[in-house]
């Protein structure tokens, strides 16, 4: 069994605030590290979880900001991670294809315009308003491009309500709620992690129960945002139009001022940025 982890970090348990990542004061720096323990506890249970399911292969995807927050030094060994500039590679979910059996979505935030969940941020728009996607939302659905099923998800209430609406059947692991958008009633670092351990565990012994997330061709798609994550929204470029929605999002984020795909020869990129 090959288990694909996408992870992010606003939706691990203590974590309530955007981070500032030009500032380099010490209560901000040492805030920063904290959350990237928290974060990579997080992954670690998913990681061992897994590997106790039955796991032959797991890949973790470090797919927050920098693409170099989790501490992979502290991860079982057994696995591998993908880690450093996101969106430098051939994929937003590098190493993703048909052989998972699985994926895992650890850590997950809502999506932008989500009363009263953590820095909530990133709104997909689907077929002009038809329906809305969360980033966890869409990894999901690139997966089911793919055949592979998202079978367990970590977060806020509110992002866990959304997936689980979306996907009947998926595991969902809910760490902390939201009661602002910088303010959460969280479970314990120690205790979110042995729910996320006991939830993916179950997940992965049941795969079968969850089909893989798919959305029907053709779509629109466009992305609902702002350069703070705050009101108002804007649309953040031009809507495109294709058969499958990962046809539709590789489309779109090409076009993106942030991304640059396929990175071959060093282009000037120094860490951190």
């Amino acid at each position: 069994m090959k288990v694909y982890v996408q992870t992010d970090i606003e939706g691990v348990a203590g974590f309530c605030f955007f981070e500032n990542r030009r500032s380099r004061d010490y209560e901000v720096i040492n805030h920063r590290y904290r959350m990237y323990k928290l974060l990579t506890a997080e992954v670690n249970a998913a990681v061992k979880a897994a590997f106790d399911a039955g796991a032959s292969e797991v890949v973790v995807n470090d797919s927050h900001g920098s693409g170099y927050n989790i501490i992979f030094e502290e991860l079982d060994p057994r696995c591998r991670i993908v880690h450093g500039k996101n969106c430098s590679g051939p994929h937003w979910l590098p190493m993703l294809d048909e052989s998972f059996d699985a994926m895992l979505l650890i850590g997950m935030h809502a999506m932008g315009g989500t009363a009263c969940s953590i820095t909530p941020h990133t709104c997909w728009v689907v077929n002009d308003g038809e329906f809305y996607l969360s980033e966890g939302a869409m990894a999901a659905a690139i997966a089911g491009d793919l055949n592979v099923p998202a079978v367990m998800v970590s977060g806020d209430d509110k992002v866990t309500a959304e997936l689980a609406e979306k996907i009947p059947g998926i595991t969902v692991a809910e760490v902390k709620q939201a009661l602002s958008p910088y303010q959460a009633c969280s479970m314990i670092p120690a205790a979110s992690c042995e729910l996320i351990y006991e939830k993916v565990k179950a997940a992965l012994g049941n795969i079968s129960a969850v089909k893989p997330y798919r959305i029907p061709g053709p779509v629109t798609l466009n992305l609902l945002d702002s350069a703070t994550h705050t009101m108002p929204w804007e649309d953040m470029g031009e809507t495109v139009k294709a058969e499958n929605i990962t046809e539709a999002f590789f489309k779109f984020e090409k076009a993106m001022e942030w991304t640059s795909f396929d990175t071959q020869l060093p282009d000037g990129f120094s860490y951190p940025q």
